[in-house]
């Protein structure tokens, strides 16, 4: 590792006795066009091993090379080409209904992604009914302790929200988790 100097002083020896590109060796020389261009203040750096140019709009990935492995006319033929996949794309898995992702053993379709909508629902429900027994509960109050009735029914908004918040939170990240499954998944799945 090289050790920085202070901004304004000359620079530090390496530490440790390592060689001056720090353990992995030095740099590699420049290449002989970038001497040139640094001596003649010319023109940008070359970057080396430049990527192939973008594909025109309307062709996919990888469509205006020619394939021998890849049917069809070419890259170059006028007219409609047939979409053909990729090789070694598969098609995704055909969504189960909820009985027959209960089956799958091997645990490839996930029915709490497709639940959570329904859980929410029965939360936000269940939430607002114990939220207007709580204000019930301060009506009540209101008899026995105006003081504390007051109170219970101006925190009941405030509780019903924060359930609501915590509820959201804990399933938003639940979900996640399984789209971080799926992404996973389809990244193995090009690999």
């Amino acid at each position: 590792m090289t050790n920085p100097s202070d901004p304004g002083q000359p620079a530090r020896p390496p530490a440790g006795g390592q060689p001056p590109g720090g353990p992995y060796g030095p740099p590699p020389p420049p290449h002989p066009q970038q001497q040139q261009q640094h001596q003649h203040g010319t023109g940008p750096i070359p970057v080396p091993n430049p990527r192939p140019p973008a594909a025109p709009p309307g062709q996919g990935h990888g469509q205006g090379q020619p394939n021998p492995n890849q049917p069809g006319p070419g890259p170059y033929a006028t007219g409609p080409q047939p979409q053909v996949p990729p090789q070694g794309w598969a098609s995704p898995p055909r969504r189960k209904g909820l009985v027959g992702a209960l089956f799958d053993t091997s645990f490839d379709y996930m029915i709490t992604a497709e639940m959570i909508k329904i859980i929410y629902r029965l939360a936000v429900v269940l939430i607002t009914l114990f939220a207007l027994i709580i204000a019930w509960t301060g009506v009540g109050f209101l008899e026995w302790n105006q003081m504390l009735g007051v109170l219970t029914i101006l925190a009941t908004p405030i509780i019903w929200l924060f359930q609501l918040v915590t509820t959201r939170m804990a399933l938003e990240f639940l979900i996640n988790q399984f789209k971080i499954s799926e992404y996973l998944r389809v990244i193995k799945d090009k690999s």
